[in-house]
């Protein structure tokens, strides 16, 4: 299933065919008879999405409507809620994700509903496209006040003004008007609205829908939020609409003064559903970088260590080229905190840390996967690189003494480790290592033979000496 849907209606006949609708298009679906209803069915399920129908014995669509954002975790649930007259705009504000008409078809409705689904909390977060080290977010383009901004693309200048002119004063965030070019241009050099409101006709039937599909598509604008205004003679676009992206489809008439008020509140609700989306994804990052980062050190830990240490190898294997893997171990790392304390230790931790890391080359990996162990990896990088390397990090970690904490009984200690290398070898009968375990192994072998040897010493794996 989908993913279970509350229906909320006071009529029987009214959610029996709700619930085939939605039924049909393999949706889990639970119905409820009045608003008291709805809100005990809510504490039990937990809907991803709630229906709200005009007919309820008990309450209006508004006032449930803001029941269940006061239930706990109701603030994120998607309501959709049907409405008329005023109560559209009560619907809105007391958090509506949006309105559903009496008469939407099946396929509208079907699309409004997915459109929620992919933007509800989570789904968002196996869509991170951004490189796994580093995780950069885009850069944010530059803005003329700290209002958010909104682009109006219209068929005309004259109905993009017409627009303005009839939210500006309704709406918190600033509006300019582009035409498709422009703002294409525009988000490719990152100057990205938060807000479009594109017709779906500019120029040609259908190539506003073009244009909203471009901008979800590039890395800048794709988390933008995306309302379509639709011609009425055009109403079979809106799902297509939906399905391509778009938050809300509205009327080509939101200018006029009776839906200007409307317009303007589900303008604002996509920007805060944008928000919120951002807000989440800022979350996921921050968590997965938490997650893959080594809190002492600042380097990666061995949970994102290790797969990328397969990747590294796989790439080195799959190109030919040579492949080094290095383990370096602090030496009598536990006389440190034994004799001087655990400050002290962490504070050679993070300075050895801080040396390897200026130490390595740029494309290196470097992460520390347990007490006082590292592990460096270096694509291209054959045998003899790869001890001029090690040589490289071993010195500048003795280079100088450590600074200790304030308290320790020593101001600074010398510091030294011993380095573990083994090498893939790239060409024909080289005996290249089918996994990447197999170079570890190697290494680790190596680092024990440095530790045991005396320390302070750089071992290279004898079967790959040769290199």
């Amino acid at each position: 299933m989908a993913g279970r849907i509350l229906v909320v209606d006071g009529v029987p006949t009214n959610r029996i065919t709700m619930k085939v609708r939605l039924a049909s298009a393999c949706h889990e679906v639970a119905t409820a008879a009045s608003g008291q209803d709805a809100l005990r069915m809510a504490r039990l399920i937990h809907p991803r999405i709630v229906l709200i129908g005009a007919n309820l014995p008990d309450m209006d669509g508004p006032a449930l409507c803001a029941a269940l954002r006061a239930l706990p975790q109701g603030a994120e649930t998607p309501v959709l809620v049907q409405a008329r007259g005023e109560d559209r705009v009560a619907a809105l504000s007391a958090g509506a994700s949006g309105l559903i008409e009496p008469n939407d078809a099946d396929l509208t409705l079907l699309a409004r509903i997915r459109g929620l689904m992919r933007h509800e909390p989570g789904a968002e977060t196996g869509a991170l496209e951004a490189p796994v080290p580093g995780l950069a977010e885009a850069a944010a383009g530059f803005a003329h006040d700290d209002r958010p901004r909104a682009v109006f693309v219209a068929d005309s200048p004259a109905t993009a003004l017409g627009w303005r002119h009839a939210l500006q004063g309704r709406v918190g965030f600033a509006i300019a008007i582009a035409e498709p070019e422009r703002a294409l241009a525009e988000a490719a050099s990152g100057r990205v609205a938060d807000l479009y409101l594109i017709a779906a006709d500019v120029q040609q039937p259908g190539d506003g829908l073009r244009l909203l599909s471009e901008l979800r598509s590039r890395p800048h604008s794709r988390d933008a939020a995306f309302v379509v205004a639709l011609r009425p003679e055009r109403a079979e676009m809106a799902p297509v609409a939906l399905d391509l992206g778009a938050g809300d489809v509205l009327a080509w008439s939101l200018a006029s003064p009776g839906t200007a008020p409307e317009a303007a509140m589900r303008l604002e609700a996509q920007l805060a559903r944008k928000r919120e989306a951002d807000r989440r994804r800022h979350e996921t990052r921050r968590n997965m970088r938490w997650a893959m980062t080594d809190p002492l050190t600042g380097l990666h830990n061995r949970r994102y260590a290790l797969p990328r240490l397969a990747e590294l190898a796989a790439e080195a294997q799959e190109a030919g080229r040579d492949f080094a893997v290095m383990l370096l171990d602090i030496d009598r790392f536990k006389q440190v905190n034994d004799v001087y304390g655990h400050p002290a230790g962490d504070a050679v931790l993070g300075e050895v840390a801080t040396r390897l890391a200026s130490a390595l080359p740029a494309d290196a990996l470097l992460a520390r996967i347990g007490g006082e162990e590292f592990l460096a990896a270096l694509p291209d990088c054959p045998a003899r690189s790869a001890r001029r390397v090690a040589e490289a990090l071993r010195q500048a970690v003795m280079a100088e003494p450590v600074c200790l904490p304030p308290g320790c009984d020593s101001a600074a200690l010398g510091v030294t480790v011993s380095v573990g290398v083994a090498v893939g070898q790239a060409g024909p009968g080289c005996g290249w290592p089918a996994e990447p375990e197999t170079l570890l192994a190697c290494a680790d072998r190596a680092l024990l033979n440095a530790k045991s040897s005396g320390r302070n010493r750089i071992v290279v794996a004898p079967q790959m000496a040769h290199a």
